[in-house]
């Protein structure tokens, strides 16, 4: 019986999810005049517009029978989401960009919007089969429901943003970890589906550390084969993604330019303006006339991948300076973005980032809009809601005794929140939904019980 709610539960949140996509795609696959007089595709902008545009291109360069490992451009973004993107074009027959480099209008994109939603809920049957063996069967169908439903997540499905398929790596990887194999072909089949996950997202590329100190902690005094099997795994990925860039660049590196020049970007102007007391597009300006002498005096030709990769290693390099000397500032402006961080926005980074214009006249946005303050009340109640049952969860599973759960929820949520909180985008607190899920479902059990008890 409680299979079959189970199956029917993902079954549901499928059909919901493609329902939304073919909402979204009939109402939204088409262009808009923003107010500032830019034309911009009301699903496909900012980041994903990119990964489109370099979808285009390596589909071009394998036609031409290129070398795979010369195709593509700097390793700026995520490795893989182009890729993808450029496989279902080739699959459905459609035409990624038109002659100026604009997303084409076709509704045989929401093929991809599909897949996404299917990986995903075959990664909860996935996930459903080992978790039942450990927790009691409501715990399982709530952390399914959850998983299914809530939709911060669900409306990743019925977008182009990388959440969706990186949720479902997560999924399998998190299955492949709590089953506490020490097999070989588990293990590296993990360290695989980790690097996966770094190529879908590079924020992942140093959640390697906290899945050892689980096993560490998980395996005891056997830790080290399946740490090195899962290592193993892990650098078949790795190492293909470095050799690539270097096939390309001439340099072998593993990090996206992005995670190197994103501290400078975020957080340093925001530091420099509190330490020197004036205006953060001061800050900015200040930083950009540095950055330009030392770019002037280094003599960096931008043209080429190599010369930008020292610049990039340059702001990084500067941006942890300018953190470490400014320790107190910067704990403070990161707990600041933290808080904003937590604060659930289900709707903002899917619905009414469709709906409203990426850039333009502030009031033409969604930030700040009527609309936005009115929600944050809700929001913040949402969030304490479910922050309440989370630690409702947290207790039921000591009282269960589940430590080796516990663990791996708990180092997960602390990494990506350390990896990104302080850019205070509410988007990026996402993926920790999927480990907190396991708390979630747990919390219910115990109001479960203690209504049952009183």
């Amino acid at each position: 019986m409680l299979k079959k709610k189970i199956y029917f539960i993902i079954f549901t949140g499928l059909l919901i999810s493609f329902f939304i996509s073919s909402y979204y795609i009939y109402k939204y696959d088409r262009y808009e005049i923003s107010s500032d007089n830019i034309k911009n595709h009301h699903m496909i902008k900012s980041d994903q517009k990119k990964y489109w545009q370099h979808a285009s291109q390596f589909g071009e360069e394998i036609n031409d029978k290129k070398n795979f490992f010369k195709t593509g451009q700097e390793y700026k973004f995520s490795y893989l989401p182009d890729k993808i993107i450029f496989i279902f074009s080739s699959l459905v027959k459609f035409k990624l960009v038109d002659e100026a480099g604009e997303v084409k209008i076709t509704k045989k994109k929401i093929s991809l919007l599909i897949f996404q939603s299917i990986l995903y809920y075959i990664s909860l049957l996935y996930f459903y089969n080992e978790i039942k063996k450990t927790y009691p069967p409501n715990t399982s169908l709530y952390i399914m429901a959850f998983l299914s439903f809530e939709p911060t997540i669900i409306l990743f499905h019925s977008s182009f943003w990388t959440e969706s398929i990186f949720f479902s790596i997560q999924i399998i990887l998190l299955t492949l970890i709590i089953k506490k194999s020490e097999k070989f072909l588990i293990n590296f089949f993990g360290g695989f589906i980790l690097g996966l996950l770094i190529l879908q997202r590079s924020v992942a590329m140093l959640y390697l550390f906290p899945i050892i100190i689980y096993y560490i902690f998980t395996f005891k005094g056997n830790f080290i084969k399946p740490t090195l099997f899962l290592i193993c795994g892990y650098l078949v990925v790795v190492l293909f993604l470095g050799f690539h860039n270097f096939s390309r660049s001439g340099v072998f590196y593993v990090n996206s330019s992005q995670s190197k020049d994103s501290f400078y970007k975020y957080m340093i102007p925001s530091i420099i303006s509190k330490k020197e007391n004036i205006k953060a597009s001061l800050a900015q300006e200040n930083l950009i006339i540095e950055e330009n002498n030392w770019v002037k005096n280094n003599k960096i030709n931008f043209k080429t991948e190599k010369e930008r990769l020292k610049y990039y290693n340059y702001l990084q390099k500067k941006s942890l300076m300018i953190i470490i000397e400014n320790t107190l500032i910067s704990v403070k402006h990161i707990i600041n973005k933290t808080l904003h961080f937590a604060v659930l926005d289900p709707l903002r980074h899917v619905h009414f980032f469709h709906k409203y214009e990426y850039k333009g006249k502030p009031e033409t946005r969604y930030y700040k809009s009527k609309t936005h303050q009115k929600l944050i009340p809700y929001r913040i109640a949402y969030s304490i809601l479910f922050y309440g049952v989370c630690f409702l969860g947290f207790l039921q599973l000591i009282r269960e005794k589940n430590i080796n759960h516990l663990l791996i929820v708990i180092l997960s949520v602390l990494y990506f929140t350390a990896m990104t909180s302080w850019i205070g985008n509410t988007r990026y607190f996402t993926p920790c939904l999927i480990y907190l899920s396991i708390f979630f479902g747990s919390g219910l059990t115990f109001l479960r019980n203690f209504k049952r008890t009183y």
